[in-house]
């Protein structure tokens, strides 16, 4: 939206929120917008969120589930955990090895990817071959975690975390699997 095609931004008919107001937002949440209105770009001053788009800390740490069907699995949380300690896991194997360390944050990428995918799909079908292929990635993350180890590329204790991260996340997608059945 151009400056100039902007109406006043105190107008209740823009539903702009007055400078300084604070809204109380769908969800309970609030919403502040205490700056200057010398910028030019579109945003609304009364902007109300909604439930999917309410995200706040809870006490762990975490931010709260979202609205898609992926975000309410232990799995996927347990695999996102899994690409995090897979970073670390890279970030200390020397330059010669890099092809390993990209292999294993890949694997561990498409872990989390897949496992959102198939929880997203329709048919029990479609959820089951995308948990297979989860479930494959975490096989290779481990392998990944095996070669840090043999081939002392890193600390053997991360890549024995790594190793049981895989492990588990592979472990709960079978359960997923299996209860599609």
């Amino acid at each position: 939206m151009s400056r100039n095609s902007r109406q006043n931004p105190e107008s209740p008919s823009t539903g702009d929120a007055p400078l300084g107001r604070r809204d109380t937002a769908e969800g309970g949440g609030t919403v502040s917008h205490d700056h200057d209105h010398d910028h030019d770009h579109d945003h609304d001053h009364a902007t109300r969120l909604t439930p999917f788009e309410h995200e706040h800390e809870h006490d762990h740490g975490e931010r709260a589930h979202g609205g898609f069907p992926h975000e309410r699995l232990d799995a996927y949380r347990v695999a996102l955990t899994m690409a995090k300690a897979s970073k670390r896991v890279a970030a200390d194997i020397p330059r010669g090895h890099r092809s390993v360390a990209d292999h294993m944050l890949r694997a561990a990428a498409n872990v989390v990817l897949l496992l959102a995918e198939g929880a997203n799909r329709r048919t029990p079908k479609e959820k089951r071959q995308r948990f297979g292929e989860s479930r494959a990635e975490c096989a290779e993350v481990a392998a990944a975690a095996d070669l840090v180890g043999a081939l002392e590329l890193g600390p053997e204790h991360q890549a024995v975390e790594l190793k049981h991260l895989a492990g588990r996340v592979a472990a709960m997608l079978t359960g997923l699997m299996n209860r599609l059945n």
